[in-house]
């Protein structure tokens, strides 16, 4: 009868076949893959031996001389793995908060101070998972030549999510937004939340929560509608072909100076004649304003110059074509004299 526990070596052609990068990595370590192999065989074996005992006496006392021991030593290291996630996952938060506060008294951007933090706790359980494999007896030694061997598959199945690691560093580096920042990105708007390892987080106006993988907004267009203090409002406004071009642009600059003013002290409002369009004289308004408060200025303006307009009687022209039916009105008038 064969145990489990047994090996027996297979032979040359029945290996499974592997990649020249693996097999160079295998072979630059000689007796890892052997250790590991003989680690589990080892485990293998003593259950498939504690089996074959209980099958020749197969009564209680047996089964508990048998397998309690190996019961309680199972017990006893899934309490210390339950023991240390608990453990890790504490300390880990209390390293995150405690390495946030430390750069945030330093006076690092907050953007960095997070992800910084968050490497950090990352960075205990890392250390926290050669204990856990000491638990269950398993020689970390071994399987960390394994894990070295087998890195390079690990790198290509994992290519994207380093590609958002290495984004997220750029985006901290670069810093072309920071955290709080209103940006535009994909066509979402909003503000930037949270720039972590692998998304960048944003949150709408609509007070929708949309993840951003860091590749992507690296790899598009980023508008920071906050990066300056003040934004330009502009506003398109037309009027009728005949009306006082003067007064029009007069009371459109004194609307935007009485009702809505310029909120910054370096830009005053500014009236321009645009262009000539099919049905109106355009004009584009402009006012200064703090960038958070656009969409509001920008509101208030547009009902400035509503008021203003109807009040000096300054038609704002609807969308219109003129046809001329001199032709056929000439023709449909020859046809009745004959």
């Amino acid at each position: 009868m064969t145990l489990i526990g047994q090996t027996t070596p297979l032979p040359i052609d029945a290996s499974p076949p592997v990649d020249a990068a693996t097999s160079g990595a295998i072979e630059s370590t000689p007796g890892t893959a052997d250790a590991v192999t003989e680690t589990i065989s080892e485990k293998f074996g003593e259950v498939a031996g504690s089996f074959e005992q209980f099958a020749d006496d197969p009564s209680l006392e047996s089964a508990v001389g048998i397998f309690g021991p190996m019961l309680l030593d199972l017990g006893i290291a899934i309490l210390g793995l339950v023991v240390l996630v608990i453990v890790v996952s504490l300390v880990g938060r209390w390293v995150r908060r405690l390495t946030g506060s430390a750069l945030t008294r330093a006076k690092v951007e907050p953007t960095v101070a997070q992800f910084i933090g968050r490497l950090a706790r990352y960075a205990v359980w890392i250390i926290a998972i050669p204990i856990a494999f000491e638990l269950f007896g398993i020689k970390t030694t071994s399987l960390a030549a394994v894990i070295g061997a087998a890195g390079l598959a690990i790198g290509l199945g994992m290519q994207g999510a380093l590609s958002n690691i290495a984004a997220g560093i750029i985006l901290l580096v670069l810093r072309p937004i920071r955290i709080s920042d209103l940006v535009e990105i994909q066509d979402e708007s909003g503000d930037v939340t949270d720039i972590g390892i692998f998304y960048t987080t944003v949150n709408t106006f609509s007070n929708r929560v949309v993840l951003i993988p860091n590749s992507e907004v690296i790899g598009n267009k980023i508008e920071n509608l906050t990066g300056n203090e003040t934004r330009r409002v502009e506003v398109p406004v037309g009027v009728a072909y005949g009306s006082d071009l003067a007064l029009a642009q007069k009371t459109l600059l004194a609307a935007m100076q009485e009702d809505v003013g310029s909120r910054s002290q370096k830009h005053d409002p500014a009236v321009w004649l645009t262009e000539f369009g099919d049905s109106s004289i355009n004009f584009e308004v402009h006012v200064w304003c703090a960038s958070r408060e656009y969409l509001t200025v920008r509101h208030e303006a547009i009902e400035a110059i509503d008021r203003a307009l109807g009040k000096a009687d300054i038609e704002i022209p609807f969308p219109q074509r003129t046809i001329h039916m001199s032709q056929l009105a000439e023709a449909a008038t020859s046809s009745d004299e004959t």
